[in-house]
């Protein structure tokens, strides 16, 4: 969505409602064939990316800030994927010797 001027929202802006919204327009993230996300936001019970729900209210296209309004802001949870070798090995930051 863009305002008046033609400009896209910010991110900030998006409401929890207009989020909820978006989210019933889509097709869950995870009834899709491939995870191409990297942040996932919980609305009811089906995860969505982060950054789509996002781009779809706001037209604004940061999934850094998405992921923050979307917890932070609006108390959605906010999941990350996590490939293998990171749930063999763990993070870098949280397993380097101190």
């Amino acid at each position: 969505m863009t305002t008046f001027s033609g400009l896209p929202r910010s991110v900030e802006s998006a409401t929890r409602e207009e989020i909820e919204a978006a989210a019933a327009r889509r097709i869950p993230a995870h009834q899709t064939v491939t995870l191409e996300g990297e942040w996932y936001v919980l609305v009811g019970g089906a995860l969505y990316y982060a950054r789509e729900l996002i781009e779809d209210v706001t037209g604004v296209r940061d999934v850094v800030r998405a992921r923050k309004h979307l917890f932070h802001t609006l108390g959605f949870p906010v999941f990350a994927l996590a490939d293998a070798r990171m749930i063999d090995d763990g993070h870098p930051r949280h397993t380097r010797p101190a």
